[in-house]
């Protein structure tokens, strides 16, 4: 698939490339997030610009295919459209386009946003027109999706609803449900996106719709921040259970996720604040923005040692890993020598300052002896 930034771009007719250039730049059409894709790009009367193309418009989980003819000629007649749903506008009148794709018959070749503006109002018309073939089903999609969008929060500008395949018997139905939640309440990122979205794909199939399964699409940063594709399980939709009672239980599942991730973000930045008042000009380094580890520098008996506490992200629930490293002797390999503390004393119920106090004794009164010994015996200054 191409982008915006593809060459192909650069054969579209110099009156048509401003208004496919504007429709490329945006970052979503329908609910999902992602941009409408170049496929490929062809002329109408064999001349060296291209005056046709193919959108591929993310939908429902789905791409729709849509031809879009100019006749560059005649750049003020506006644009044909063939789409890859036979069953979508096959003949349309002038009163339905008129109510429906109001920005088609009032073409104005002069305005950026026109083509992105009739391809709006065509993928509300499409929207439309599959909440139709789902109403010819049978009364469980109909139930499904009148008690989701009424006796939920998700609204109906939250749903997309496909039959699929198109154009023929539908055997299968996809409701694509953006799950709305607050997501400024999560920790500082370095890589903190915009974009941050959950979707629930429910997939409906077998002659009665009572075969259901159900997906969770995460954006890219939320996936990373959960720990992964596989991190967050929502669980099984048996078919007695209606949309109107799952949505709301994934919904509930994600917030529970994020007010544990808020948590231990502050607890960690807790545990390191803690410790550069502890220590005040021992400070080496730390992280200032996710808290995920500091580095110390203590002192026994003129033996100099630097300390690196890493904080997972589930802490306190797992302990922080400890590593010493001598600023003295060198491995073979001409690295700093350093070992990680295996047996330390660690309770996940202790307080912030008594887990810190135990851990800095344990240090200097069971560690730091044997890590000097170590040191000596098996490395070089």
């Amino acid at each position: 698939m191409l982008n915006q930034q593809h060459p192909l771009l650069s054969t579209i007719d110099s009156c048509i490339e401003p208004l496919l250039k504007r429709v490329l730049q945006i970052k979503r059409l329908g609910i999902c997030y992602g941009p409408v894709r170049l496929d490929s790009a062809s002329s109408s009367c064999d001349k060296s610009k291209n005056d046709c193309f193919k959108l591929l418009i993310p939908y429902a989980g789905e791409h729709l295919v849509w031809n879009v003819l100019f006749d560059s000629q005649y750049p003020e007649m506006g644009p044909d459209f063939i789409f890859n749903d036979q069953s979508f506008l096959m003949d349309p009148d002038v009163d339905t386009l008129s109510s429906r794709v109001p920005s088609l018959v009032e073409w104005n070749p002069n305005d950026t946003d026109a083509l992105l503006n009739v391809l709006f109002e065509l993928l509300l018309y499409y929207k439309e027109h599959q909440l139709q073939l789902l109403e010819r089903q049978e009364d469980r999609l109909q139930l499904e999706y009148s008690t989701l969008v009424g006796d939920t929060e998700i609204s109906s500008e939250d749903i997309e609803v496909i039959m699929l395949p198109l154009g023929t018997k539908p055997t299968e139905a996809r409701f694509l449900i953006r799950i709305l939640i607050d997501y400024s309440r999560l920790p500082s990122r370095v890589n903190k996106s915009q974009n941050d979205e959950a979707m629930l794909i429910i997939t409906f199939y077998g002659p009665d719709w009572n075969r259901i399964v159900p997906q969770l699409r995460l954006s890219k940063t939320l996936e990373d921040l959960f720990g992964g594709p596989d991190s967050l399980h929502i669980p099984p939709l048996p078919a007695t259970k209606y949309l109107m009672d799952y949505v709301p239980e994934v919904k509930k599942s994600i917030e529970e996720k994020i007010n544990n991730m808020v948590q231990c973000f502050e607890n960690k930045r807790e545990f390191i604040t803690h410790l550069i008042v502890l220590q005040r000009g021992s400070i080496q380094e730390y992280d200032a923005v996710e808290f995920n580890w500091i580095t110390i520098l203590l002192v026994y008996r003129d033996f100099h040692f630097l300390v690196h506490f890493h904080l997972s992200p589930t802490f306190p629930k797992e302990k922080p890993r400890i590593t010493l490293q001598s600023i003295y002797h060198v491995t073979l390999q001409g690295a700093l020598y350093k070992e990680i503390l295996d047996d330390i004393p660690y309770n996940p119920r202790w307080q912030i300052s008594q887990m810190i106090e135990k851990l800095l004794t344990y240090i200097m009164e069971n560690a730091v002896q044997k890590f000097q010994a170590n040191s000596i015996r098996n490395n070089r200054f």
